[in-house]
This record gives C-alpha cells, structure tokens and sequence, in this order.
C-alpha cells in the first residue's frame, strides 16, 4: 500500500480501508488492484488469512451514470456495494448521511425512552 502513493489505507484493529481520489476511474481501478496485489502478497507472506466475504468496494460519487469498476484480491471479485459501515458508520454513495442520522436517532429515542422511565422511579426508602 505504500508503494501506490495514489491509494491511501487505514487500519483499526482487524479493518482495513484502502481508498483512492482521481477522477480516471480507470487509474483508480489499476491503482486498488495494485494495492490489493500487494496486500495478497503480504498476507501470504505472513501466513495471514484475510476473510475475502467480508470484502466489498464502494464508489462514491455525484454522478447520474455510475461507471465500471472491477476489483481482484488474488482469483476473488470484490462485490460493489450500495452501502458500507465502516467503525459503525454508515456511509452510501453520495455520503449524505441520511441513513446514519435514522439510525442516530432511533438509538437515541431508544435511550431517552430509558431516562424517561428510570426518571419516575423513587428512589431511597420511605
């Protein structure tokens, strides 16, 4: 990953993400698959086993006309995906953040549903 300075990577724990920002989605496409053959090689070097069903790609952008791309981790095609959750982000095509203030929400609802019944307990003996 290093050696592609177009893609950039990110690791926490067991999740990587690997990204690239160009405009060519053609460089882009030969830029991840680099970054993926590199990362094959590394695992296999390192006796590592990366789960390749829990690997997807995503393309986010503000285009109408969504543009091929294709992803290889060794003999695997990466799935595209509509919607990705990343560090329990959710993140869609456009970023606009929508379904991730639904869920925001609900869980807060949740929550003050919570306060509100521990509010009206009296606490202490009488």
């Amino acid at each position: 990953m290093s050696s592609n300075p177009k893609v950039q990577a990110l690791l926490f724990a067991d999740d990587l993400v690997l990204w690239s920002a160009d405009g060519d989605m053609r460089t882009t496409q030969e830029s991840l698959n680099t970054a993926l053959d590199a990362l094959l090689t590394r695992s296999n070097n390192n006796e590592m086993i990366v789960n390749t069903s829990k690997m997807v790609f995503q393309v986010f952008t503000l285009s109408t006309k969504p543009k091929a791309i294709q992803l290889f981790y060794g003999d695997y095609q990466l799935q595209r995906t509509q919607e990705a959750t990343y560090l329990g982000i959710i993140l869609d095509l456009r970023l606009s953040w929508n379904k991730q203030a639904s869920r925001v929400q609900a869980v807060g609802k949740t929550r003050n549903g919570l306060l509100k019944r521990l509010s009206g307990v009296k606490w202490g003996t009488t």
